[in-house]
C-alpha cells in the first residue's frame, strides 16, 4: 500500500490516513475491506489524536477490539461485514451519546459545510460560531480529522465535486462548490487527482476532458 510517496507492505489491518493518495499494489488472493469516517467512533472511546496517524499506516488493532476484526475476517459476505460494522460502530455513538467537544464541533461544522456545499468560509467566523478561538479549532480538526480545518473543507469540497463531475456531469458546474472559475476547479482538481505512483493512470485528464466538452 502507497500513501503519497511512502510504501507499506501490509501483513495485517491498517488504519489508512484518507487525506492522502493512496494506491495499493495487489498480489494474488488479496482480500480487501474498508469503511471509510470523517471522525471515526473509536474518538468517542479513546483518547486519540489523530494528527499522531497522518504520515504512516497503523495496525487497526490499536484503535479497534480485536475480536470485531476477526469477525469481520472470517464473515461469509460483504452485507455480513456491514452488518457487523453496523452494530459494533453504532453501539459506541449509542453509549456515548454525551460526546466531547472537540468531536461536537468539527462533526457539527463537516455536516453543515457538506449540506450547505459551502466549503469556504472563513476559519475565524466558523470558530466564532462556537465560542473558541481559530486557533482552538484548528487544534479540534487536526485531533479530529489528522489535518487541519481548511484541509480538511477542501478535501471535503473536491471529492464531492468530483463524484458530482462522475456520475452527473450534465447538471455539474464549478460554482455549485464555491469555485471562481473552470480554471480555479481545473487546478484544484489536477492537485486532488495527482498521483507521484502509477503516473500512467490518466484519469484526471479524462474527467477534464469531460468537463471541457460539457
Amino acid at each position: 500500500m502507497q500513501v503519497g510517496d511512502k510504501k507499506f507492505e501490509m501483513r495485517a489491518d491498517g488504519f489508512l490516513p484518507r487525506h492522502k493518495t493512496l494506491e495499493c499494489f495487489h498480489e494474488k488472493d488479496n482480500r480487501l475491506f474498508g469503511i471509510k469516517f470523517r471522525v471515526s467512533p473509536v474518538k468517542i472511546i479513546k483518547n486519540i489524536n489523530f494528527a499522531e496517524y497522518r504520515e504512516y499506516i497503523f495496525p487497526l488493532s490499536y484503535l479497534m477490539d480485536h475480536q470485531v476484526i476477526e469477525r469481520i475476517k472470517k464473515a461469509e459476505s460483504f452485507n455480513e461485514r456491514v452488518i457487523i460494522l453496523t452494530e459494533y460502530f453504532h453501539t459506541i455513538i449509542e453509549e456515548n451519546r454525551r460526546v466531547e467537544q472537540p468531536v461536537k464541533i468539527v462533526t457539527a461544522i463537516m455536516n453543515d459545510c457538506d449540506s450547505n456545499n459551502d466549503f469556504t468560509a472563513p476559519i475565524e467566523d466558523l470558530a466564532a460560531k462556537y465560542n473558541i478561538s481559530s486557533r482552538t479549532l484548528q487544534r479540534y480538526f487536526e485531533t479530529c480529522t489528522g489535518i487541519g480545518t481548511k484541509q480538511a473543507l477542501q478535501v471535503m469540497r473536491i471529492r464531492k465535486a468530483t463524484d458530482h463531475l462522475v456520475h452527473s456531469p450534465s447538471n455539474f458546474h464549478f460554482s455549485l462548490y464555491g469555485y471562481y472559475d473552470h480554471s480555479h476547479f481545473s487546478k484544484h482538481l489536477r492537485l486532488f487527482l495527482q498521483k507521484d505512483a502509477g503516473q500512467s493512470m490518466n484519469l484526471h485528464v479524462k474527467l477534464l476532458q469531460q468537463l471541457h466538452a460539457g
